[in-house]
């Protein structure tokens, strides 16, 4: 039966699977758009800090202004008016995690501290939780994962972004037994560490972006979060600072992302990197086997490989994002199905890195900022150094004088204790003996 079949089966027999969407921006009302067109799964209370968002998002979406009530308290009455076919609007995501007409909560805001705030408090209610927010998921998505299985919910990042795509392929080459020696992405943007949202603004307009979204996709703070989350999820770290990012071809894939003695770039085996250049917006992972008739086998059909070396691509051109993340939902309300989420000792982190000059006293900004972007390190090498994880400085305030393009020391920052990432962090430590 399709996905779609039993989409439709379940409507019958319940209701469409509801949805509490957390952040109504480009992604959330794509992903809400993208729904009202399925069958058996729908948005059904939405919360944006912005007054009045929310409610645009419905009417993006098609979803008819009389359907829509804002509502900002009385968690029973909401479940009421769902019931009843209504939407809820609302500035409110505590509130909406608490609403009980709620199969899957969404988080789709991007910010650190917001997504592990609305995860916690979902998980904590009982709720199962899909998260677009990699931000949060590469600082304190073990924690996150842990507090899960203690309370018997999903946590789990999505399909359509990078990770949960990289996912996807790893899956279907891991079951059939190959070995995955390294997995990636090709990335979107030029790369420009120092890149801010008014240098930005008019290319961001133009792509009906928020500028700060798109100057942290520029500055690289995405790709890093990205890989971070992927590579600790499966245990592969990167081989250096920021990784390699080779500016590759499609068809040189399995060339360039190859061990040393095979003509590529990497010291070892097992992980993770970006690559710049026409793999974008795809996503790949590398596989070899030693066994003859199989090699045999790639070959006569054409895998995309590296002639001399046994090494070969299994590449996706595309990844849908938001548009595609509703499988994952669907997945998580029919099945407990699982995507993507790190249940092992992180092995990289998203470091903070400083986008210019930073002076005593200074306050560190949003991500896609003037302040600081992110570069993925090594888990225990960042751990080893002191260097600050980019989802714990927002807010944190500057004590010692921190040079352009270097990392951020935990002697060097102020970091806002009261945030609810920075608890989950000193928790995460804790369940991890550091």
């Amino acid at each position: 039966m399709s996905l779609r079949d039993r989409l439709r089966k379940y409507a019958q027999q319940n209701g469409p699977v509801r949805v509490g969407l957390i952040g109504a921006g480009q992604m959330g009302i794509g992903f809400m758009s993208q729904t009202e067109k399925m069958d058996g799964l729908r948005v059904v209370a939405t919360a944006d800090i912005i007054p009045g968002q929310a409610e645009k998002g419905y009417l993006e979406s098609d979803v008819p202004a009389d359907a829509v009530v804002h509502l900002d308290e009385n968690p029973e009455k909401a479940s009421e008016l769902i019931a009843a076919g209504k939407r809820i609007a609302t500035t409110d995501a505590s509130f909406l995690v608490q609403i009980g007409a709620l199969d899957v909560i969404l988080e789709c805001t991007g910010v650190p501290e917001v997504g592990a705030q609305v995860c916690y408090t979902a998980i904590q209610n009982g709720k199962d939780v899909v998260n677009m927010n990699v931000e949060a998921d590469a600082t304190v998505g073990y924690a996150l994962a842990k507090m899960a299985e203690e309370k018997g919910v999903v946590y789990t990042l999505v399909a359509g972004d990078e990770p949960g795509s990289i996912k996807e392929l790893y899956d279907f080459a891991d079951a059939l037994g190959f070995e995955i020696v390294y997995i990636g992405k090709g990335k979107n943007n030029p790369l420009n560490r120092s890149a801010t949202p008014d240098q930005l603004q008019e290319s961001a307009q133009k792509q009906f972006m928020n500028p700060k979204m798109l100057a942290s996709f520029v500055d690289g703070t995405k790709t890093m979060v990205e890989m971070t989350s992927i590579g600790n999820a499966l245990g592969y770290p990167p081989e250096v600072t920021g990784g390699y990012g080779p500016t590759c071809t499609v068809k040189d894939l399995p060339k360039v992302f190859a061990p040393k003695q095979a003509g590529g770039i990497f010291e070892g085996a097992k992980a993770v990197d970006f690559a710049v250049g026409d793999v974008a917006p795809g996503v790949f992972v590398i596989i070899t086997t030693d066994q003859p008739k199989i090699i045999r086998d790639l070959r006569y059909l054409r895998l995309l490989g590296n002639p001399q070396h046994n090494y070969w691509a299994l590449y996706r051109p595309y990844h849908l994002a938001n548009l595609e993340a509703p499988i994952t939902v669907a997945h998580v309300a029919l099945d407990q199905e699982e995507l993507l989420a790190t249940h092992r000792p992180p092995v990289a982190e998203t470091v903070a890195y400083a986008k210019r000059d930073l002076q005593p006293g200074e306050k560190i900004d949003a991500l896609g900022g003037f302040t600081v972007y992110g570069m993925i390190e090594r888990a225990e090498k960042a751990r080893q150094h002191g260097e600050v994880p980019l989802g714990l400085v927002v807010g944190g305030t500057i004590t010692r004088p921190v040079k352009a393009h270097e990392p951020i020391h935990y002697d060097e920052i102020e970091l806002n204790q009261n945030q609810m990432i920075y608890r989950l962090r000193k928790e995460q430590e804790k369940l991890l003996g550091y």
